[in-house]
């Protein structure tokens, strides 16, 4: 690396890097707003003007940010997935098939766990408001790390059909365990073992 004497010197922070972080504090303020009221009163209950008053924004602003109160489901499950398939030591890496699907539903499953009153909000709308099995962005996250693990499936195991079903699966198990109660099973056991049942019709060997 060049030093300052060399002429290199660091890219100071302009007004457009401020301007940048400013913005995305902004978007940052308004998804919390809206999380923390669907939480509270429900998905259908929340309006997009209460969420700018509990934002401290202008309404445009939260139209600027999220053009319609669906995407911040879509925003809150892109976090979830950018936590599952981008944060891990192992991702990408030299574990198995397996090893790199087990690391992201424990991620999946710690993060609903810790959170329960808010996955039951959140994805109890997203049920009814978004198509979670057609072409879903679960489904190329999974699709992806076994599209790496080809050589481990067996022959003629179509990847995508792989984390299709995982992604089915998924979806079932989380909508099964939310609720008010106490949970009816422990999510990160159950998740683990659907994912054993599909890699044993999948994996060669």
């Amino acid at each position: 690396m060049e030093s300052e004497a060399d002429g290199w010197s660091p890219r100071p922070a302009g007004p457009d890097n401020a301007r940048t972080r400013r913005r995305g504090q902004r978007r940052d303020r308004v998804f919390d707003a809206a999380v923390a009221l669907i939480v509270e009163q429900g998905y259908e209950a929340t309006t997009m003007d209460e969420i700018a008053l509990r934002a401290d924004v202008a309404r445009t602003s939260v139209f600027n940010y999220f053009e319609r109160k669906s995407a911040f489901l879509d925003e809150w499950s892109a976090r979830r997935r950018e936590r599952a398939f981008r944060s891990l030591p192992r991702a990408g890496g030299d574990g198995t098939l397996r090893d790199e699907l087990s690391d992201s539903l424990r991620v999946l499953a710690d993060v609903s766990s810790s959170s329960r009153r808010e996955t039951t909000a959140l994805i109890g709308a997203a049920v009814r408001e978004l198509d979670l099995l057609d072409d879903h962005p679960l489904t190329h996250e999974f699709g992806a790390v076994v599209e790496r693990h080809r050589t481990e499936l067996r022959p003629g195991v179509d990847p995508h059909l792989v984390a299709m079903t995982l992604t089915v699966g998924y979806f079932a198990v989380l909508r099964s365990w939310i609720g008010t109660g106490p949970p009816r099973f422990e999510l990160e056991a159950r998740f683990l073992g659907l994912l054993d049942l599909l890699m044993q019709g999948a994996l060669d060997g």
